[in-house]
């Protein structure tokens, strides 16, 4: 049977709205406290969560993390490159296979830039720019590795049959 109706003060009837237990009607705590309260909330919902897990709940769980470890080794390595393009002033200066070791100079508007081939991978050794970020860059040995050198307007990138995946790809 339905609580049975209530006159107010003004005439008419409602139903009670008594706060829970511990609580006072309207009261809504500063918002640190309601932090506080949600991350209690979580650690009791996950300490009533755990036990009720089976083994093969386990299972499920580490082979999908097994899974994604697997999928993003795969998807997000790209394979061993083949060749470097080397740019210069936006131009494509020279192409050239990173099978043979060879230093290569590559003029620019600032001066020479010495780019460096060894061992199926390549990098910028010597570049007249300020910041020196291209050369800071490394060795490059996958295929879409790009090291850029902005002032003086030289560029290399490895090419080969799969590209490595980042960002710009997707």
């Amino acid at each position: 049977m339905p609580a049975p109706l209530s006159p107010n003060s003004d005439g008419t009837t409602s139903h009670s709205t008594k706060p829970a237990s511990g609580q006072v009607a309207g009261y809504l705590p500063p918002a640190g406290e309601r932090d506080a309260v949600s991350l209690r909330e979580f650690h009791v919902n996950r300490a009533a969560i755990l036990p009720h897990l089976k083994p093969g709940d386990w299972l499920t769980l580490l082979l999908g993390g097994i899974c994604v470890a697997l999928l993003t080794l795969k998807l997000w390595s790209g394979d061993l490159a083949d060749k470097a393009i080397i740019r210069s002033g936006g131009k494509i200066f020279r192409e050239v296979p990173l099978s043979r070791d060879q230093q290569i100079e590559v003029p620019g508007p600032l001066g020479t830039s010495i780019i460096t081939i060894e061992k199926r991978k390549a990098r910028i050794t010597s570049d007249p720019s300020p910041r020196q970020y291209c050369v800071r860059q490394g060795w490059l040995q996958q295929s879409g590795e790009v090291a850029i050198c902005l002032p003086n307007q030289v560029s290399v990138e490895l090419t080969g049959s799969r590209k490595k995946y980042d960002s710009l790809n997707y």
